[in-house]
């Protein structure tokens, strides 16, 4: 049985993957091997090399036929690239490899069986995300802990089925009793995904008050860095919240710093600024202009901007949320505390865009700092799903957010606080590098630009980095899984979702040709002006 598996030697190794030469008399790359039929260099299949009491296990990366010299003649052989991903030894598979062949030693065709071993290596932690791509009644085990313990980047072009995978992985957990995960919505996709087991709240109508800014993004809001007088308004701002807050909160007073999450009064503070920038100093008879007239006349039109759009109300008119010790209330809300659901999704769909940066900041710090202060962290992890992240997570170099600079700090410092990330974007090129470095597991759908594939084959290590060219071939659904959290890179089609995610494409054709539903102009401009929401 070994002779019919039997392939080829190897003819060169590197330190993640060896060339094989295939056998000469080898002239069908087909094998019938226990009623099954395999495909000798079939990208994704695996091959199996002995090493004594070892096996080495190598995924198909690269197959080709070429022009070879073999005794001084020229012949036309297959050559067969793999990556070495694991080793079995006795009965038991462990990932990455210890000990390495040597040139000539034999390569044989993995059939099923073979990889069972190394298939179910996980399969005692029950969970599982999907059928392995190639291998009938496989499934593909993950490590939990090391899934959602250890940064997770879900990376695909549009279409790819990358909603549908967030929603089937993170419904795989909601059964459990302390499950918190919490979803920053941008399109509002996710509702429909855990109906009537989610707390759903949206940021529009939940009051996110002013005051749980850090000053970053009270800077970033009001400030324009642009301004001549940008210093002048940054020192004076400060000096204004920390006076405001210490007022406001007298038996706290000693405590305080700027970046306290209690409450101060912002209409005090503009008056004190817009008296400021309009003062003018009595001297003999004369007057003359103050240290600080005119200098803040552009920041006061930003903040009137916010303070008078109703857009943004539930920022700058909160109702509820107006003493200290009302952050109790909406931090219970927000993290479940209450127990009454295992996913929290943060609606964002209706947070005007200019924003979205400073909330996303204010949402993923406010839940930080708390575990980064809870003494029972470790008993309160919170997995948080950053969707659509390249709209507010941008690459280096590009402007600095408060954003990224909250989340990036979650990415080096989260895991020692029980507060792991979930990166979902279409432009991995365009998120940043320090959080996607900072990811072990990475769940790659369909990718079709040429600059996503090479930037996610940079992510990846080294060795698996060829895999990476099947990307523009997967299949709707289907996604190469790579990380600490897998036995090996599997290309795996993910279960379906149910319920689905709000995130079909609308079937444009079925709809030019017949629609029951009817849009009433008039209707739509209504909501558009009271800003109303389906």
């Amino acid at each position: 049985m070994l002779e019919q598996k039997f392939i080829g030697v190897v003819q060169h190794v590197s330190t993640g993957a060896i060339e094989v030469l295939i056998d000469a008399n080898i002239k069908s790359l087909k094998r019938d091997l226990n009623g099954k039929t395999y495909f000798i260099g079939q990208i994704g299949m695996y091959v199996l090399i002995p090493m004594g009491s070892l096996v080495l296990i190598g995924m198909v990366t690269d197959f080709l036929k070429e022009d070879v010299q073999i005794n001084g003649q020229w012949q036309q052989r297959y050559k067969m690239t793999a990556s070495l991903v694991g080793t079995v030894k006795g009965g038991r598979y462990e990932r990455g490899v210890s000990l390495f062949p040597v040139v000539d030693s034999p390569v044989y065709l993995a059939e099923d069986s073979d990889l069972t071993v190394a298939f179910s290596v996980y399969q005692r932690y029950g969970f599982s995300v999907g059928q392995v791509s190639l291998f009938e009644n496989q499934r593909a085990y993950l490590d939990a802990n090391r899934f959602f313990g250890k940064h997770i980047s879900v990376l695909g072009s549009s279409g790819s089925g990358k909603s549908c995978t967030v929603a089937s992985i993170l419904q795989k957990v909601t059964q459990y009793p302390d499950t918190n995960i919490i979803i920053l919505d941008i399109h509002n996709e996710y509702r429909k995904a855990f109906e009537g087991d989610c707390n759903h709240l949206d940021i529009a109508e939940f009051e996110l008050p002013f005051w749980l800014m850090n000053f970053d993004e009270l800077r970033e809001m009001f400030v324009d860095e642009k301004d001549e007088n940008s210093s002048s308004q940054i020192t004076v701002l400060k000096d204004l919240v920390i006076a405001s807050k210490k007022g406001k909160n007298p038996e706290m007073s000693a405590l305080i710093t700027i970046d306290t999450p209690v409450y101060f009064d912002l209409a005090e503070i503009r008056a004190k600024v817009q008296y400021m920038d309009t003062e003018k100093i009595s001297m003999g008879g004369s007057s003359k202009e103050g240290p600080f007239y005119g200098k803040f006349t552009r920041f006061l039109v930003r903040l009137d901007g916010k303070l008078n759009d109703p857009r943004y109300a539930f920022m700058f008119r909160p109702k509820k949320y107006v003493t200290s010790q009302s952050l109790n209330d909406m931090l219970a809300k927000i993290l479940g505390a209450d127990g009454a659901a295992k996913v929290t999704i943060l609606d964002l769909s209706g947070v005007p865009f200019d924003i979205v940066n400073t909330i996303v900041s204010l949402l993923a710090r406010t839940i930080f700092d708390f575990n980064f202060w809870n003494p029972n962290r470790r008993e309160f992890p919170i997995l948080l799903v950053f969707e659509e992240a390249h709209n507010y997570l941008p690459q280096t170099g590009t402007t600095t957010t408060a954003a990224r600079r909250t989340v990036e700090r979650i990415a080096k410092e989260g895991r020692k606080y029980g507060v792991s990330i979930m990166v979902v974007s279409q432009r991995p090129v365009e998120v940043s590098e320090t959080i996607l470095s900072q990811c072990n597991n990475y769940v790659i759908m369909r990718l079709t630009n040429p600059l996503d594939q090479n930037y996610v084959r940079r992510l990846v290590p080294d060795t698996f980095a060829n895999l990476t060219d099947v990307l523009p071939s997967l299949r709707q659904g289907e996604a190469l899984v790579v990380g600490e959290a897998i036995s090996m890179p599997l290309r795996v089609q993910i279960d379906f979702p149910n319920p689905e995610p709000d995130s079909a494409d609308i079937k444009f054709y079925d709809k030019w040709k017949q629609s029951d539903a009817k849009t009433r102009i008039e209707d739509v401009v209504t909501r558009w002006w009271k800003q109303e929401k389906v």
